[in-house]
């Protein structure tokens, strides 16, 4: 299992949650990302899952934690980190 934790600089729109949820889609392993609400509640999303990912807010200053596991989790979280601290 591989994990990240990363700081959103910027507010995702839908079309940005759509976006990473296709691209999650092409990897094997399971992509899971989870945040804190608010102090007593955490939110764990499947990315693949587009429903999933369109229920998030996440918004600038968010810390989220990307989880990656399986044959290709490694390539999974490299991608994905990229692209999530390229949005600004």
């Amino acid at each position: 299992m591989r994990v990240y934790d990363v700081v959103i600089a910027a507010d995702f729109q839908p079309v940005d949650l759509q976006a990473i949820s296709r691209t999650a889609s092409r990897f094997i392993s399971d992509i899971i990302i989870e945040y804190n609400v608010d102090e007593a509640n955490r939110v764990s999303v499947d990315v693949k899952s587009l429903l999933g990912m369109m229920t998030l807010a996440i918004h600038k200053g968010t810390r989220i934690t990307i989880k990656t596991k399986g044959k290709d989790e490694k390539e999974a979280i490299d991608y994905l980190t990229d692209l999530i601290e390229r949005y600004k």
